[in-house]
């Protein structure tokens, strides 16, 4: 029986928060109160005051004096140009995991924890079984520098579109499915091109989604 996993309580109350946001239930230029939130998830003040420094890391909020915040108004040129860098980058990465056929059967088993995940509809555990596949290719680039680059992009907007998209594990892991056919045949290119329109296809729609929830009023600069 495999163990079960439990996300620290600051990347529930982020999860949470970062659903809202991009929800459109929190308003940008909205005031966030550590206290305020706690009381209304039932939680101590710690793990929000946590979880906003999460947040101010995603871009995603303004921390401010007196145990508040602000949620800023992300555009859709600034969510453009950070999914559009990660698709060249993770794209590079699966390019350069087609030649290290040693880290192959690691990339596998990553994915096939994907496809179980979406299967059950587990959301949460899709979201962290999503990220491991992608570090596994990361690292079987064999490249420290791509790693490096590639988790600042992860950390400064993460992927969560799993927690907004209901049709997104699925869609997500057939898309994996050609990602790896491609890097365990050792076809370089294929796999770069597969990571990168997986990469821009999950940019659109997010910016689709969000678009319906705005009205189409998204600020493009």
């Amino acid at each position: 029986m495999e163990p079960i996993s439990v996300q620290p309580m600051r990347e529930q109350v982020a999860a949470i928060l970062r659903k809202a946001i991009f929800s459109g239930e929190l308003k940008p230029g909205q005031e966030l109160v550590q206290e305020e939130i706690a009381n209304q998830l039932g939680i101590s003040r710690m793990p929000v005051r946590e979880a906003f420094q999460i947040l101010e890391r995603d871009g995603l909020i303004t921390l401010q004096s007196h145990r508040k915040a602000v949620v800023r108004i992300l555009t859709d040129d600034e969510i453009s140009d950070h999914y559009e860098i990660r698709a060249l980058l993770e794209g590079e990465a699966a390019a350069r995991a087609a030649k290290h056929p040693g880290e192959h059967e690691e990339i596998l088993s990553a994915f096939e924890d994907t496809v179980k995940m979406a299967d059950q509809g587990s959301t949460s555990e899709f979201v962290s079984a999503n990220e491991a596949f992608h570090r596994s290719i990361w690292e079987a680039s064999h490249s420290p520098r791509l790693v490096m680059l590639l988790n600042l992009l992860w950390n400064g907007l993460p992927p969560h579109l799993p927690e907004l998209l209901p049709q997104q594990p699925s869609r997500s892991a057939q898309e994996h499915a050609r990602i790896v056919e491609a890097i365990r045949a050792g076809h370089d290119d294929e796999a770069r091109a597969a990571m990168t329109e997986h990469v821009l296809r999950s940019l659109g729609d997010f910016l689709h989604h969000r678009s319906e929830i705005t009205g189409g009023d998204a600020q493009k600069n």
